[in-house]
């Protein structure tokens, strides 16, 4: 979406191809519908609950195949460029880590417990090669190394997505706290005095915190 947005502001046709039924599925469900309207506002479209079952290139650019997540009839898609944005994966493969006794999951993450320790003795592991977050994984675990007592919250650690206007998040979301009681507060924008000076495009003043 951040790539997407950058591009649609420079004048591109912009498509999201989402597998899931809406985006940024982290975050709660009603921020997440009021940026799905304001990025529709600017004119980027949005292909939900579908997936991508190939890709070819084409002498202008690319030909996708896509289908409805659940399965259906397929339709082809042409792009001058196709951005892959998934997430991200470890790439461990090839590094010798079984010659160490570093054992990896299915998807090559390295094995580790609480504290980033795995396996082999003395060896820890951080970052993309790991389950979980990365972020602030590696003050920690130097400070567990040190023999200090190192811990990572990771509720309290925002979680931003860099479109214009940007959405930010922490904590929990109204879905996950079902079940349990909670107050809800909501602020609009329009009462922000900086949101409504940066409200070049009407977008700001639509939101809420």
């Amino acid at each position: 979406l951040e790539m997407g947005s950058v591009w649609s502001r420079l004048g591109t046709e912009v498509t999201v191809v989402e597998f899931l039924d809406r985006i940024v599925p982290a975050m709660d469900k009603e921020v997440g519908q009021q940026f799905h309207r304001i990025l529709k506002k600017q004119k980027l479209e949005f292909k939900l609950s579908t997936k991508v079952v190939g890709a070819m290139k084409t002498p202008s650019g690319v030909r996708l195949t896509v289908e409805p997540a659940a399965g259906g009839v397929q339709e082809t898609m042409d792009a001058d460029v196709v951005l892959v944005a998934i997430g991200r994966r470890p790439y461990t493969a090839g590094l010798g880590l079984e010659n160490v006794g570093l054992a990896v999951d299915k998807r090559g993450c390295v094995d580790i417990d609480n504290g980033f320790k795995t396996a082999a003795s003395g060896v820890y592991a951080i970052g993309d090669v790991v389950r979980g977050p990365p972020f602030c994984a590696g003050i920690v675990a130097a400070e567990i190394i040190a023999g200090k007592s190192g811990h990572i919250n990771y509720d309290a650690i925002p979680g931003v997505v860099y479109t214009h206007p940007e959405v930010a998040m922490v904590g929990k979301t109204e879905e996950q706290l079902v079940g349990m009681e909670y107050n809800k507060g909501t602020f609009p924008f329009m009462a922000n005095s900086r949101a409504r000076t940066n409200d070049a495009l009407g977008d700001y003043a639509q939101g809420m915190v």
